[in-house]
């Protein structure tokens, strides 16, 4: 878990949420609910970006309150980096070595590491003998073919603890620095030492969002809620629908049965994944020949839910060095790979 400096983070995340507050319009509304109505006036703004609105300050407050008065640490701030996979290049700086509280040097895990622990079991696959012995049933990737009701699967990071760092007002946002060539002076507002672990997973957030996209892909990140709908617009078009991982209650069992009914939403899609900041980042991509599917879920403690699976039928332009190919014993795009999402992940697809 991050530690960031908490108390000058509160002190932060108060003032803007005051803000917010004061940006609403005369009916009481949020900009980014007013800013939804512009975009798509007969569609109700799902929950998911409702969760992602900055609650009003004195909410703020007693969310970061125990029972007996004292602070406790705020799980949007310090929410684990988002285990997104770099399929091309490697970003500069991620292997960069980083000295805990007791002084142990530790690598980073940053946005490098595996979608671990997405480790997937039950049942031996049918069919797989083409493939090698890696299949849904040992691995945290699988085989497309693998992907049918009945089979068991683990998924700690769909039922993990939902992060809840929001949006900043846009106007807020906009007069924050988020590149790497303001790094410092991103550092010095949130009163963060350089040498942090808390740094270190801001850096490689803003350098994944600077990154080239790789052969068929586009890619943008998100810091404000009318940029994260505004930059989705503007790729797929207003005949949108967003999807996310749901959970019919808080779960601390992560093994659930796929069950019946699948659906396929397209491959017309962006999937945004929710970085690790002090506020709301969404790293959005679209990847050429990815399909994006809905699966329904039944946990073993009786909890539904419907949990976003991605499948890209095309990993030729993928590094070589990509974890996936030595997990699946396979070659880049040779066969389709597919893998669930971290519980934060968005998807936006055409209706």
């Amino acid at each position: 878990m991050l530690s960031f400096h908490f108390m000058a983070i509160l002190h932060f995340l108060l003032i803007f949420s005051l803000l917010n507050l004061a940006f609403a319009g005369k009916h009481g509304t949020l900009p980014e609910e007013d800013h939804w109505i512009s975009v798509f006036p007969n569609t109700p703004m799902p929950k998911a970006l409702k969760d992602l609105l900055a609650p009003p300050a004195e909410a703020l407050r007693k969310e970061l309150k125990n029972k007996d008065g004292t602070n406790k640490k705020s799980k949007g701030v310090n929410a684990p980096i988002n285990p997104f996979i770099i399929y091309g290049k490697e970003s500069k700086g991620l292997s960069k070595e980083l000295k805990t509280k007791d002084h142990i040097n530790k690598k980073s895990k940053g946005v490098n590491a595996p979608i671990s622990p997405f480790i997937i079991y039950g049942e031996k696959s049918k069919g797989n003998k083409k493939h090698g012995s890696a299949a849904i049933n040992g691995t945290m990737y699988f085989f497309q073919e693998d992907l049918h009701p009945g089979k068991w699967v683990n998924l700690p990071l769909l039922a993990k603890t939902r992060d809840l760092a929001t949006f900043l007002p846009q106007q807020v946002a906009r007069s924050i620095p988020f590149s790497s060539n303001e790094f410092p002076q991103i550092l010095n507002l949130f009163s963060l030492d350089p040498e942090s672990m808390e740094a270190n997973d801001m850096e490689q957030t803003i350098n994944v969002c600077e990154r080239e996209g790789m052969r068929g892909e586009e890619i943008f990140c998100a810091t404000s809620f009318e940029s994260f709908v505004d930059s989705s617009v503007s790729k797929l078009g207003k005949n949108i629908q967003l999807l996310a991982n749901e959970l019919a209650k808080e779960t601390n069992n992560p093994v659930f049965t796929i069950g019946r009914g699948i659906q396929n939403m397209g491959e017309e899609e962006l999937v945004c994944h929710k970085m690790s900041y002090p506020y709301a980042v969404f790293l959005c991509h679209s990847i050429d020949s990815t399909m994006v599917y809905k699966v329904p879920l039944v946990g073993m403690d009786g909890t539904k839910a419907k949990a976003l699976v991605i499948c890209h039928k095309d990993t030729s332009a993928w590094s070589p060095s990509h974890p996936v190919f030595e997990i699946l014993k396979v070659k880049p795009g040779t066969v389709p790979i597919c893998h669930f999402a971290v519980r934060d992940t968005l998807a936006w697809v055409r209706k």
